[in-house]
């Protein structure tokens, strides 16, 4: 009886036994395979970095046979041809645009007038930076080959600053009644059904002078961008409501202050009106008064009154 049992010990643990070895030998299976697929990855890209060093390596060489008169012209022409121009290595495969951006990726490849199956090696970078640049929402481009079938794509896209409202002109009607500005003066247009960012809106624009993707040349434009950049920083900023500002005319433009008062400026001198405008804050509130309107644009006697 004892003879049996212990028996039966010895083939439990002996089946236990080989159901750990059998394991053990699927996970060993499994961490070779997976041990083997990256260094077969890691192989091609060798193999491929190998295959461009030696066709670079070539180029290099033919040029130098030209140079010291050992090869003509033509014959340059056609080995770098089936090296280059004709060889399956340098087909373009993909594109890599960085950074995320609101433009789409579809678009920016159209507008590239680039399509996968092109020779790398045979694209004008320039060409293409230049048809990039003509979306009126693209600030700047770099474009890179990155060998073997890359074309790498950085976009910095324009920032709008502020919301546009055209004055149309006598006798017409706006089919686009909002534009964004960006910080130098690009005016562009939102897409259809967009839902407008919250910015700060200019208002006091003739219709004419608003062109999308083209920068602005009205200087009060211009200067009310400088406002909206520097009013922020200004020891006066809590006195101003910069969520909306008015062109009057040449030279001069009006902004709110958070109690309804209105505060005129000029296009000029800023940081001198604000200064000015300063001095005028701290009377009203060591006299316990409110503004209502301040004149910034004499030179001299500000024209002010109060509230109270």
């Amino acid at each position: 009886m004892g003879q049996n049992t212990e028996r039966g010990e010895d083939m439990k643990w002996g089946k236990l036994a080989g159901i750990s070895a059998k394991k053990s030998r699927a996970r060993n299976g499994r961490a070779r395979h997976v041990l083997a697929a990256k260094m077969s990855a890691r192989g091609s890209r060798q193999v491929m970095g190998q295959r461009v060093g030696i066709m670079l390596l070539l180029v290099g060489t033919i040029l130098s046979l030209l140079v010291i008169g050992m090869i003509t012209s033509a014959g340059m022409d056609k080995l770098l041809g089936n090296l280059l121009y004709q060889n399956p290595d340098f087909t373009l495969r993909r594109f890599q645009i960085e950074p995320a951006n609101k433009i789409g990726k579809g678009e920016l490849v159209s507008a590239s007038g680039v399509k996968i199956g092109q020779n790398l090696l045979q694209l004008s970078l320039d060409e293409v930076r230049e048809s990039l640049q003509k979306l009126p929402t693209v600030a700047s481009v770099r474009v890179e080959r990155r060998l073997p079938d890359t074309l790498y794509l950085y976009i910095e896209e324009r920032r709008p600053v502020a919301l546009l409202c055209p004055t149309p002109t006598t006798g017409t009607q706006l089919a686009q009644p909002m534009y964004y500005i960006d910080s130098r003066g690009f005016v562009l247009k939102p897409k259809p059904g967009e839902k407008l960012i919250s910015l700060p809106t200019i208002r006091g624009v003739s219709s004419d002078e608003v062109v999308e993707g083209e920068q602005t040349a009205n200087p009060d434009l211009r200067a009310a961008l400088v406002f909206l950049r520097e009013a922020p920083l200004a020891p006066v900023r809590d006195g101003l409501d910069c969520s909306g500002l008015v062109l009057e005319g040449p030279g001069r433009f009006l902004v709110s202050t958070p109690r309804g008062g209105k505060i005129r400026f000029r296009t000029s001198y800023l940081l001198e009106q604000f200064d000015r405008l300063g001095v005028i804050f701290d009377y009203a509130e060591s006299k316990g008064r409110i503004v209502n309107t301040v004149d910034l644009t004499p030179e001299r006697n500000v024209p002010v009154t109060f509230v109270n």
